[in-house]
This record gives C-alpha cells, sequence and structure tokens, in this order.
C-alpha cells in the first residue's frame, strides 16, 4: 500500500495526523506532491519529510520553486509568508527541497503511474480542478496523482484514472478536513480519505496569529455539504 498526499503548507500537526492516518491503514512507502511550505511560516514539514528520507519521495511543488525566487512582489509577500522561511533556511533543508524533481514516471507491479504536482502538461504550475476537462492530457500512463488546487477528485479519462489527492493541510472545499489518499498498484484500487484538521486550527492561530494572512484564515472557516471521498477500483 502507498500514502499520496500534498500541500500541507508548514500545517505540521494536520501533515502528521495524515502520516499517521496512512500508516494505520497499511501503506509502507509514501509519496508527497509537494507544497511543504507557504502560507503558514513553518519549516517544520519539511524536517519530517527529511526524518522521513528512505520512505518518502518528494514532488517540487510550486511553492517550493517560488521560495528560491527574489522577485515575489509585496502582496504576494504578505500571503505566502517565504521570507520568515527563507531566514530560517539551513544548508541541509535548501539541499533536500532543491533536490525534488518536477515529477516522478515509474512502473509499479506493472502499472504506469506519473506524480506530479501541477498536471501531466505542466508538472508545476497547472491547476487541474474536478471540472476540468481532462480529455485534453495523454499522459500515457495508467495512473496520474496531482495536488496543488486543494480540491480531491478521482476520475477516469482516456484509459488514464487522474487522481487529485487534495491538500492534507489547507483544504479548499471545507476547511474542517483535510485530504490524502491510498493507492494499491497491485489491484488498482485509489481511496481518498477525509481527515478532521479543525483541531488543530487554533494552535495555528497562536503560533502565527500575526503573520499567517486573513484570507489563509478564512480558507479553514469554509464549509461544503459536498466533501469529496471516494473508494475507487480502477477499471
Amino acid at each position: 500500500m502507498i500514502g499520496i498526499l500534498s500541500d500541507a503548507h508548514g500545517n505540521i500537526e494536520a501533515f502528521q495526523a495524515a502520516i499517521t492516518h496512512l500508516r494505520s491503514l497499511g501503506a509502507k512507502s509514501f509519496y508527497y506532491l509537494g507544497d511543504a511550505v507557504g502560507y503558514i511560516p513553518s519549516l517544520d514539514v519539511v524536517d519530517e519529510l527529511i526524518s522521513m528520507r528512505g520512505e518518502v519521495k518528494c514532488i517540487l511543488g510550486n511553492h517550493e520553486e517560488m521560495l528560491f525566487q527574489e522577485d515575489i512582489s509585496p502582496s504576494r509577500e504578505a500571503i505566502y509568508q517565504f521570507k520568515p522561511i527563507r531566514d530560517r533556511l539551513s544548508s541541509n533543508q535548501i539541499d533536500f527541497l532543491m533536490s525534488w524533481p518536477t515529477h516522478i514516471q515509474e512502473t509499479i507491479d506493472g502499472t504506469s503511474v506519473l506524480f506530479v504536482h501541477g498536471s501531466p502538461r505542466d508538472y508545476t504550475n497547472e491547476y487541474v480542478y474536478p471540472d476540468t476537462d481532462l480529455s485534453q492530457f495523454k499522459p500515457g500512463t495508467s495512473f496520474v496523482f496531482m495536488g496543488h488546487t486543494h480540491y480531491p477528485f478521482l476520475k477516469n479519462s482516456n484509459s488514464t484514472t487522474f487522481v487529485n489527492v487534495g491538500s492534507c493541510g489547507l483544504p479548499r472545499d471545507d476547511g474542517r478536513f483535510g485530504a490524502f489518499a491510498t493507492f494499491d498498484p497491485s489491484t488498482k484500487s485509489v481511496k481518498i480519505y477525509r481527515h478532521a484538521i479543525d483541531k488543530f486550527v487554533s494552535k495555528l492561530n497562536l503560533n502565527f496569529l500575526e503573520v499567517i494572512h486573513p484570507s489563509v484564515l478564512e480558507v479553514f472557516e469554509r464549509r461544503s455539504n459536498k466533501v469529496f471521498e471516494s473508494n475507487f477500483k480502477s477499471i
């Protein structure tokens, strides 16, 4: 069993809870699809991923890409909070983040799989939402796993199963429930799970009240009557 998660954005408690859930479900290895940083000015998720070396493969997210750019506008910086992160980066953390590839394509138990942050066409920056026309993508693999949008979904198109695993730390559909996925390549089955993260928000407020942008805190206040969670088996 493989555990797949993305977009923790510094929310270490939510990330750790997702990993704990995945281990309890039988996950022995993990793929992290990017955006360990950004919005919440913490490097704790990066450190946790470093501690998981040997059992996790990481993909470059757009926030890791932007972290090393110097031309972020002041208005965006106020939201993304890259400067306090840059100021605390160690050489070990820098080397680790810069080692992340833009994508991983491999065959697992005879099943071809593509792991990206964005899309099969633009590995880092293109958004793929639940209502995106998937027929435009021709990845040439049986499965594509993505993050980036913070909206989980699972759909088939042109003999490919597309899975957006959502965000384990900053969900945009309902701020109470992070998302992550399991993948069993032997049975070609995927399940997306949701886990409660609202109990961690008060701690975020306590630790980062002065710096987290109001627009980020607003995401945690979102509520939805349609929270995606699905058990799905590939045809």
